[in-house]
């Protein structure tokens, strides 16, 4: 027989006989609504049935990706349904995915490939999805969804055990998101100084080497971020390229910029070969190119001498003084820089499962240790800490808010200058209500990093609730020019701001955009649908929305702390409409 490498999807409904037990007429009608909505999303992420036998199906894809989030949107789907329904035409599926080797014969596939999925699916809860780790391997950087290891699970008629995970509700970190196969907007005209920085290549033989070069690649991003003569583009945005092939000019042209510059890492034991090139996106020639061969005591060296000629080449000379402060701001130890970049790394992946969240505060701590006047280890231990609660309040601690406050305070103790620690602060502020400190910091933060898209997009949050929606506007679209992968945040924020500005239908439209559904998303969406006397659509997602997030109206608002009233005042009075 041939063979291949297939993702298997089995689903099954709960309680079947239960429900066949009770009335068979409903339950059969029901089953085939539902049937005919699974089916369609299954083709519609290239799906292909191969088995079905009543109350469940089995179906291949080539794309782990594509069935994953086929799966999270018929659950989506499903509870949306059920949630509208009286008990009695309620049903809840369970979904198990596995990636594996399978045998062909005609259109039907065989193999433990298949058994898996089976039996993952019957170790999942109802309206849930559990997948095996060669599913997760694929899909965690791909899609924006969050996973709970189950352990290795020992299955009925399966040799080995398998490591399970369950998809659970997205708890990512926000600065860091999975990007779409293209962007989302088309930039009209590439300015003068714009520049994008691809992630460095890895030439080293040891894999694990590879967090250098990410950590390496978005340290110059995040200095060449703050000279005001540049608009460099988002980290999340070029290194969307790493695995396309794709040519200068039509990266330029996609992503909006003039120069790009790539560059690749060997490692060998303390040496390392560090090569660069600026590359003339349009006329895809080289502007300049070199090798510098460095050890990790002399990296921030290097990093200062690649910005002095990209400042000099693009803008025409060298501000002595700004890479001056930036060197202040670079840590003693270097031990305690390479914590931080395996840190960033474990914090990037954070929100795919809580074993990297935890890692990620875990490396961050040492380094504050290690090195204890290192503001940015102190600012990203904050940040890390407050998304590491978000997977286990307990392990963070009773008290992290005032951990997080007091690593941020003493990170800008060290350096008032650092950009991401203002950024922190300034969401504390607005958290405490203190919206005088909290405009401060942010405003401090764009100043220091103006091109800089997670702090735009966090300026722009801070605009709205501070009642300023037309300024706050003005902010997203700046943030999508520095990404126009454009993160599900700037839809989720452009959509609050239209509905602050009454302009009903596109808040809806905004909202439409966004990857996954969030709790903000939905609960504004109903009150845009409410306030366009949409009642039918507006009913249907402020229960999605309570079902989701089993939050009350009452809890939801208590949480949009406007500095004006207005703003929640038009929410709640929408929501109570409803």
């Amino acid at each position: 027989m041939e063979r291949k490498l297939s993702t298997i999807f089995a689903l099954d409904v709960v309680g079947f006989s239960k429900l066949m037990a009770i009335d068979e007429d409903i339950t059969l009608a029901v089953l085939k609504q539902r049937r005919e909505i699974i089916d369609a999303i299954i083709m519609e992420h290239s799906g292909r049935m191969f088995g079905s036998a009543g109350d469940s199906v089995i179906a291949e894809f080539d794309s782990p990706v594509k069935a994953t989030e086929a799966s999270i949107k018929i659950q989506d789907k499903m509870q949306t349904i059920n949630d509208a329904l009286p008990d009695n035409q309620k049903m809840q599926f369970r979904i198990g995915l596995n990636l594996g080797d399978v045998m062909i014969s005609g259109d039907n596939l065989y193999g433990d490939a298949i058994n898996v999925a089976a039996r993952l699916e019957a170790q999942a809860e109802p309206e849930g999805i559990c997948i095996s780790k060669t599913v997760l391997d694929m899909v965690s950087q791909k899609i924006k969804a969050s996973f709970e290891s189950v352990g290795k699970l020992e299955l009925k008629n399966i040799q080995n055990p398998v490591e399970a995970y369950f998809i659970v509700q997205f708890k990512g970190a926000g600065r860091y998101h999975q990007p779409t196969e293209a962007p989302q907007i088309e930039i009209e005209k590439a300015e003068a100084g714009s520049l994008a920085v691809m992630m460095f290549k890895s030439l080293s033989n040891d894999e694990e080497q590879a967090y250098f070069c990410e950590g390496f690649s978005e340290d110059l991003i995040s200095s060449l971020s703050q000279f005001r003569k540049l608009l460099v583009v988002s980290g999340s945005a070029s290194f969307a390229y790493r695995d396309k092939n794709k040519k200068p000019k039509e990266i330029g042209k996609e992503l909006g910029v003039r120069y790009i510059l790539e560059g690749s890492v060997r490692k060998l034991g303390p040496k390392m070969r560090i090569s660069a090139s600026l590359i003339s996106a349009e006329k895809e020639s080289t502007v300049w190119s070199s090798n510098y061969d460095t050890t990790i005591e002399e990296i921030f060296d290097i990093q200062d001498e690649l910005i002095s000629t990209i400042i000099s080449t693009i803008v025409g000379r060298v501000e002595a003084d700004h890479i001056q402060q930036l060197s202040n701001s670079r840590p003693e130890n270097l031990a305690a820089y390479d914590l931080v970049l395996q840190g960033l790394d474990h914090h990037r992946k954070s929100g795919a499962t809580k074993e990297n969240a935890e890692k990620a505060y875990s490396f961050f701590k040492k380094a504050t240790e290690l090195d204890p006047n290192y503001a940015r280890a102190h600012a990203w231990k904050a940040c890390s800490l407050a998304n590491y609660q978000s997977w286990d309040k307990e392990g963070a601690g009773a008290n992290w808010m005032d951990e997080c406050s007091e690593s941020v305070t003493r990170a800008l103790e060290i350096d008032p200058e650092e950009a991401e620690a203002h950024r922190i602060m300034g969401s504390i502020k607005m958290i405490e209500g203190d919206f005088q400190s909290g405009r401060y910091h942010h405003e401090k933060a764009k100043d220091l990093c103006p091109s800089d898209a997670y702090i735009a997009a966090k300026y722009a949050t801070a605009l709205i609730y501070m009642g300023e929606p037309e300024k706050a506007l003005d902010e997203i679209k700046r943030a999508m020019r520095l990404d126009p992968f454009c993160p599900d945040i700037l839809f989720e924020d452009e959509g609050i701001i239209n509905f602050c500005l009454d302009d009903f239908e596109n808040a809806i439209n905004s909202f439409k955009k966004l990857k996954v559904p969030t709790k903000n998303s939905l609960f504004y969406s109903a009150a845009s649908y409410a306030k366009l006397n949409q009642t039918v659509e507006a009913k249907q997602t402020l229960e999605r929305a309570t079902g989701l997030t089993g939050e009350t109206i009452q809890q939801f608002l208590k949480g949009q702390n406007y500095e004006k009233p207005e703003p929640a005042e038009k929410l709640h009075s929408a929501l109570n409409a409803i």
